[in-house]
């Protein structure tokens, strides 16, 4: 049942940096009525937990950079890896002439960004759930979407004269229009979350490869650890039993990792299981809407892009929307070209991390990785 209806310039669907990277970006240019929706609370547990040090240039164009550094983030001094090699290798970010990089509080991460939109003069609708869109029953530009909150299951109708779809991989909205998306890889991260009740957890972010795939293992604000294990389907039906033997068994394929983890005392694990594509949007833009972040290209883990794309594309974005609102359509830059020309590099760079790991090329996984890298 329709409990209410309202018009608003621009609705973004999804609150991640991405989406809120638009709306504070776009907000900045132009006095707008701006919605973000978004089916989870602000402090959801979400993936994506390492940004580098670049980031923080993207941060002061946002004006956020100050409640950044008062928000209790963790600087990392750089990398320790097992890949390619049977022993520890070392990158670290001291030659980096912006500095090291940084493991968030991811759920204090999005709130800063969450209230920097609001502070902009954006609307956000948590707890609520795209349903789909609509057309039109006149002339007009823009479109009509419906809405679910998730609390009290009531629906509702918004109107946009434009959408951002900033949903994530599922590129939710722009499949609703019927645009696909090519999928060059699909994976699954199985992610665990865990408080450090003992020991002294390194600062340095940890990868490892082995046969049926790679780990990752950060530490993170307040004493939590974060080990996530990347890999093909195929190689998780120990996740039809109990997980967290399952995890553990798994993780003792690590040399590296696994040792480290063990002098640690962790209780309160938390587990998750997220799919992981690298793909691109058919058609990333049209003249009432357009997909950023992980709705237009989503990126395997491996190149630790995830944040600092998403914020990325969203302040790119503002320049399109500028563009629309002011009706000067024929200065509109391609948003498109600039994400197509990004996702053929991450595919080359990609290509060129898997490449480096040869002590397994007959196991499916990284035959499988270059393949679809190529």
């Amino acid at each position: 049942m329709t409990t209410k209806e309202k018009n608003y310039d621009l609705v973004v669907v999804g609150g991640g940096p991405a989406g809120l990277a638009s709306a504070i970006s776009t907000l900045q240019k132009l006095k707008l009525s701006v919605l973000v929706i978004d089916g989870k609370q602000t402090n959801s547990e979400r993936i994506g937990e390492s940004c580098p040090p670049e980031t923080i240039l993207l941060l002061k164009q946002l004006g956020v950079e100050t409640s950044f550094y008062q928000g209790g983030h963790t600087p990392c001094p750089g990398y320790a890896s097992v890949w390619g090699r049977s022993d520890v290798g070392y990158n670290d970010f001291i030659v980096s002439p912006l500095g090291h990089s940084w493991c968030l509080n991811r759920k204090q991460f999005d709130l800063m960004l969450a209230n920097r939109a609001c502070q902009q003069g954006a609307e956000i609708a948590w707890n609520t759930r795209f349903l789909g869109t609509e057309p039109l029953s006149n002339d007009d530009e823009g479109h009509v979407l419906n809405l679910e909150n998730t609390h009290d299951k009531s629906r509702y109708k918004v109107k946009a004269r434009f959408v951002v779809d900033a949903s994530g991989a599922r590129a939710r909205f722009a499949r609703a229009l019927g645009v696909g998306k090519k999928i060059d890889d699909r994976l699954f991260a199985v992610v665990r979350f865990s408080e450090i009740a003992a020991g002294q957890a390194s600062k340095q972010v940890q990868l490892e490869a082995t046969p049926d795939g790679w780990w990752y293992s950060t530490l993170l604000p307040a004493q939590r650890l974060v080990t996530m294990f990347v890999s093909e389907k195929e190689q998780l039906s120990w996740l039809q039993g109990d997980k967290k033997k399952g995890f553990e068994a798994a993780l003792q394929s690590t040399t590296f990792i696994a040792r480290h983890a063990e002098q640690l005392l962790l209780q309160n694990d938390q587990f998750y299981i997220w799919p992981i594509y690298s793909g691109l949007l058919a058609n990333i833009e049209g003249s009432d809407w357009m997909a950023i972040g992980d709705a237009a290209s989503s990126y395997d883990p491996i190149v630790a892009q995830g944040i600092y794309k998403g914020l990325s594309d969203g302040i790119l974005s503002s320049q399109t929307l500028l563009a629309f609102f002011t009706g000067q359509s024929e200065c509109r830059a391609s948003f498109s070209e600039n994400v197509i020309k990004r996702y053929q590099f991450y595919k080359k760079s990609r290509q060129q991390l898997y490449i480096q790991e040869s002590r397994w090329a007959n196991h499916s996984f990284w035959q499988q990785r270059l393949m679809t890298s190529a």
